[in-house]
């Protein structure tokens, strides 16, 4: 889940302006997913995204709302002494990495390219950018990438990680590490997809802190474009700098908040089918940093046994089993 964006500016009328997005450094509004619309006594028509509480008949219906961005950046300070302030919307580390695409007659402090570290949720101020020499003109393209976690963290590759759903219970894994069907980068080689029911209960694999949820689209299907980034879901982070991932969520099933500290088998929400799915199943991911980059990691299920069970597609999965 790297994310990238692009800024330039000219010095020619001493004009700056960034193209990465129209994006505010505070945190982004709550996203609306249900809008609510009913006339009151006097006929007057009114439309909320809280649930009113009223006698009048209530009509509902479900709205498209866009994925909130990990990262967002703002400009301070005058063209001749520019700083880029990046604000941090998950509750966890994100490594933030920039680079001049463009430079003339301008220097950053720090020095560019550089990767920057921005610790949990809040803001940061990254690089300033001043001209070389004030008397000429000055133009400049950067290019950001964001990628969450901490590179510098170690994971436990001998961890053994509970299954992600209540006692008694038994799911098919559809698909497996390297599954060729929907498994094939970095991010989810190491990925399995278990083929529980929609409605049924997530439980968490680890303990950690919720990172991000995304727990309003709807909607499901196989064009990439229209529902590669909109399958609900929660990133948690473990205590070894890795995180684990729990998606394709049933709409407004998400139980946890960002920045809750969880416990294993904690429920987290309810099984569905949204986003780049053709039905019902949880994708169950651990992944890290490697500098620089989101990658996948391999991993085993207590099973009762020192040495654990690594998931296997074709076969079933129970608990302690």
């Amino acid at each position: 889940m790297a994310r990238s964006g692009n800024a330039s500016a000219r010095g020619a009328a001493v004009a700056l302006w960034l193209a990465l997005f129209a994006l505010l450094a505070a945190p982004p509004p709550g996203s609306s997913k249900r809008i609510y619309s009913y006339r009151d006594e006097n006929g007057v028509l009114h439309f909320t995204d809280k649930k009113p509480d009223t006698e009048q008949e209530v009509s509902e219906r479900v709205v498209r709302v866009d994925e909130q961005p990990m990262v967002s950046v703002r400009e301070e300070g005058p063209a001749e002494d520019r700083s880029y302030w990046f604000f941090n919307h998950w509750h966890g580390p994100v490594e933030v990495d920039i680079e001049f695409t463009e430079a003339e007659n301008v220097v950053a402090d720090p020095a560019l390219p550089s990767r920057f570290l921005i610790h949990e949720y809040g803001e940061q101020r990254l690089v300033a950018i001043r001209p070389a020499d004030e008397r000429r003109g000055f133009r400049f393209r950067l290019r950001f990438q964001s990628v969450p976690g901490d590179s510098r963290a170690r994971p436990d590759a001998d961890h053994l990680y509970r299954v992600p759903f209540r006692r008694g219970e038994r799911y098919f894994v559809g698909q497996g590490f390297g599954g060729q069907a929907t498994h094939t980068d970095e991010q989810s080689e190491y990925a399995i997809d278990i083929g529980m029911p929609e409605g049924a209960p997530v439980h968490a694999a680890r303990g950690g802190v919720v990172m991000n949820v995304e727990k309003d689209f709807f909607g499901a299907g196989l064009d990439l474009e229209r529902y590669g980034g909109r399958a609900n879901n929660v990133r948690i982070l473990h205590a070894d700098g890795t995180m684990a991932v729990y998606a394709h969520l049933q709409l407004e099933s998400v139980v946890v908040r960002p920045g809750q500290q969880v416990i294993p088998g904690q429920r987290l929400g309810k099984a569905g089918s949204t986003g780049f799915s053709t039905g019902p199943h949880l994708h169950f991911v651990i992944q890290r940093n490697a500098g620089g980059k989101l990658v996948s990691l391999p991993f085993r299920f207590a099973d009762g046994s020192a040495t654990g069970r690594a998931p296997e597609a074709g076969k079933w999965l129970e608990f302690g089993g």
